[in-house]
């Protein structure tokens, strides 16, 4: 029975972890050496932030510290979605095990020495539940899709971590979409702009290669340089561009069943060629997606406007992504409806700032090829 799936080793579905995570030492290096401190019971200087635009690999980031974490036993992992926290005290029962219950009378129990009547609006305060379950043994909170996080519940989060993670061995790592900025801001707890905070981004050219090459490797197959080199100027360094590419090389190519072991195959352009259809039918139901998002926000014109803009040049400034913006817009140039349709286009991350800078770039380059395309150049009348 072979340990290898019959679907190949690339995984281009939502939030799946990659077979080689590449282009990310630096986010793993860091989870490394908080982790390490946390084993050793110190508490972490700061929350971490990661932030991007879909399709660049944050929710397998946070899949791949979960399993990380295994390999440290002294540490806790609690990964949360904010769906599954929609009030304070559903965030405090996730907080308190049920291996913790202890039921006092019918309507009364005891958590790790806390008493309780729930279903009546008492419970532990966040900061002492959170204290608790940090105090019995180091805790690493993961919270996905972050920006769509309420803001109450965000908010006593944020501060029941600053208070914890002060003395205790707490992480709590966020993960949301280039919007995750503004809409922490919204909870008026100012310390978090103190955090670590990473962008996730496209990948380079050596990462994109790494990405195709080394699972292909681990399956006795190679690839010719320039059949990889076509794949990485396609996929324009966009994770999840670069396993559709892998999976359709492999489904083409190779076939459903892996190369028998000590076997090996290799891949040519022709093998790209033979692949492209099938990309191209995911990228562009991909592209589709993204295209009704912003025809459904009435932001096509805006969005076109900006593609233009970018075709001149790779990065934009506020005052250049602004004229772009207006552009799209016309007649309609007012002030609010200029920001708001730039704030849009930045939370459906279309555009977003990867720098501590403010200049902005394509969340997905090719995406705005298409855009151009098909987008109409002024709203309809």
């Amino acid at each position: 029975m072979t340990s290898r799936s019959t679907q190949g080793p690339f995984r281009p579905g939502p939030g799946e972890l990659p077979p080689y995570l590449a282009g990310r030492e630096s986010e793993q290096a860091l989870c490394r050496a908080l982790l390490g401190d946390l084993q050793n019971g110190f508490a972490p200087p700061r929350e971490v932030v990661f932030h991007g635009p879909r399709g660049n690999g944050k929710t397998a980031l946070l899949v791949w510290l979960q399993r990380e974490a295994a390999s440290y036993p002294e540490v806790d992992v609690l990964r949360l979605s904010p769906a599954s926290i929609p009030t304070e005290i559903k965030l405090i029962e996730r907080l308190l095990p049920a291996s913790w219950l202890q039921r006092l009378t019918p309507r009364e129990i005891s958590v790790y020495g806390m008493t309780w009547r729930p279903g009546e609006g008492r419970s532990p305060p966040l900061d002492e539940a959170l204290g608790a379950r940090a105090q019995k043994k180091p805790l690493v909170l993961l919270l996905d899709e972050a920006h769509t996080l309420d803001e109450g519940v965000g908010r006593a989060l944020l501060n029941a971590s600053q208070q914890v993670g002060r003395e205790l061995p707490f992480l709590l790592v966020l993960a949301g979409t280039p919007n995750l900025r503004t809409h922490l801001n919204t909870m008026n707890a100012s310390f978090w702009n103190r955090t670590e905070r990473r962008p996730i981004g496209r990948l380079d050219a050596e990462a994109t290669a790494a990405a195709i090459r080394n699972p292909l490797w681990s399956e006795n197959v190679g690839i010719d340089e320039e059949a990889l080199a076509q794949i990485v100027r396609e996929s324009h360094g966009y994770p999840y561009f670069v396993q559709l590419w892998g999976e359709a090389v492999w489904r083409q190519a190779v076939g459903a069943e892996p190369p028998h072991a000590g076997r090996s195959r290799h891949l040519t352009g022709a093998a790209v060629a033979a692949a492209r259809p099938a990309f191209d039918r995911a990228r562009d139901d991909y592209y589709l997606d993204r295209y009704e998002e912003m025809e459904k926000l009435h932001l096509l014109p805006e969005a076109r406007a900006v593609a233009e803009a970018f075709e001149a040049q790779p990065v934009l400034d506020d005052m250049q992504l602004e004229t772009a913006v207006r552009r799209g817009l016309a007649p309609e140039r007012d002030r609010a409806r200029t920001a708001a349709s730039k704030e849009a286009l930045r939370n459906l991350g279309y555009v977003w700032r990867p720098e501590a800078r403010p200049t902005w770039e394509p969340g997905i380059p090719s995406l705005m090829d298409y855009v151009r395309e098909y987008a109409p150049a002024t709203r309809p009348s």
